[in-house]
């Protein structure tokens, strides 16, 4: 039962890592899309303000939590110029983990306007998500 259990614990943790970094790629891909949306609304950039972009509450920075219900694992912010609204066509969509979670030592997403996905260093235009 302790041989089991060695070997299945740290495969369930790590689904659940996965589970949890797909969930964060997946919010972080609708942001984007709000924010083209919202850009189509308003016919400009400068036009549209964080807080209808971001899920839950948008802190004076312009960062909010995700997941907004239950343990916050990684602090999402858009960045522009401007922290409370879009003032370029340029953004750049970032979830850093959250220090003491689950996700403490899994890096940082990024989702830039021109399509570039980071997962910590690794950058591409690909599946560097994965």
């Amino acid at each position: 039962l302790g041989v089991l259990a060695a070997i299945a614990y740290p495969n369930y943790n790590g689904y659940v890592e996965r589970t949890n970094r797909a969930d964060m790629m997946v919010e972080m891909q609708q942001i984007a899309s709000r924010i083209e949306s919202n850009k189509i609304n308003y016919k400009r950039y400068d036009r549209i303000p964080l807080s209808s972009i971001l899920s839950g509450t948008v802190a004076a920075d312009g960062s909010t939590n995700f997941p907004s219900a239950g343990t916050a694992l990684y602090t999402v912010t858009v960045t522009t110029n401007n922290t409370t609204t879009l003032t370029d066509r340029e953004w750049e969509i970032e979830a850093a983990p959250i220090t003491g979670t689950r996700m403490a030592t899994d890096g940082s997403l990024t989702l830039e306007s021109t399509g570039q996905k980071c997962r910590d260093t690794y950058c591409g235009l690909g599946s560097e998500w994965r």
